[in-house]
């Protein structure tokens, strides 16, 4: 009969649920994502001090020293300062960073035999820091109010399963002054950390690939990389930076992170 029809097809819909089990929850987008991974992965303040080795093409290297500071301000914005203490052609040779809400960051480029600091302008950001692999947007915080991010799918970075995402500028203005058109971004789905970084130029091609290795547990949920790697695939340069030691909310104050500072 056709109500002992349905009632059958009804119960086969079940039995199969059963065996399926419940339908899996979505993934978080890519925005949820890296929203998420900056209130989890911030500090109230940092110190670092880094051992920077430049490699050339042909495997010749340099090497120099450096501190970096960063305070996490008022309105969810950093502050960050990068000092070189050797060798003596860089030593003192600063970068004051603000990061702005609306993306604009202030820059100042502190060179001794200058003797002031020099505002880096928009436009000039995409430029290379000091003969390194990075760009001078390359060392600002992600800044998730100026990107669009789409999560793209998973992958195993060192046999971690990753969140990859699509970060792209938000607006004409952000777009005109980054060196890029896209980044690819690798985040742990355990702890929500970067791992791995691809940057695409402005033709859409690979230009630089960002590798985050010896991921150290500093304070509660965040998590840090004792070495980065940035490689220049086009170029075949690597700038490679190990932490070798680091400080953690220790109190540094907002007036440390001045033109006054930067110029001691």
């Amino acid at each position: 009969m056709p109500g002992h029809r349905s009632l059958r097809l009804a119960l086969a819909v079940v039995a199969v649920l059963a065996l399926v089990g419940p339908a899996p929850a979505a993934d978080p987008s890519g925005a949820a994502i890296m929203k998420k991974q900056r209130e989890t992965q911030r500090l109230k303040d940092e110190e670092e001090r880094q051992a920077l080795k430049l490699i050339s093409k042909s495997g010749a290297t340099k090497e120099r020293k450096l501190i970096r500071y960063l305070l996490s301000g008022p309105g969810d914005l950093d502050k960050i300062l990068v000092r070189f203490l050797a060798p003596r052609d860089v030593e003192n040779t600063g970068l004051l960073t603000w990061e702005g809400k609306d993306g604009n960051d202030d820059q100042w480029l502190y060179l001794p035999t200058v003797k002031k600091p020099k505002r880096i302008a928009a436009s000039g950001k995409k430029n290379r820091f000091l003969g390194t692999d990075f760009s001078y947007e390359d060392l600002r915080a992600e800044n998730v109010a100026v990107n669009t991010y789409a999560l793209v799918g998973s992958e195993a970075v060192d046999g971690v399963d990753c969140f990859v995402i699509d970060a792209t500028p938000a607006t004409e203005r952000q777009a005109s002054d980054s060196g890029y058109s896209r980044r690819r971004i690798w985040v742990r789905k355990d702890t929500l950390v970067t791992v791995k970084r691809e940057y695409y130029d402005k033709k859409a091609k690979l230009e630089k690939v960002e590798t985050h290795r010896k991921l150290v547990n500093v304070a509660g949920p965040v998590w840090r990389a004792d070495e980065i790697e940035m490689h220049d695939v086009v170029n075949g340069t690597r700038t490679v930076i190990t932490v070798e030691s680091r400080a953690v909310n220790r109190g540094l104050k907002d007036d440390f992170f001045t033109e006054t500072e930067l110029v001691r």
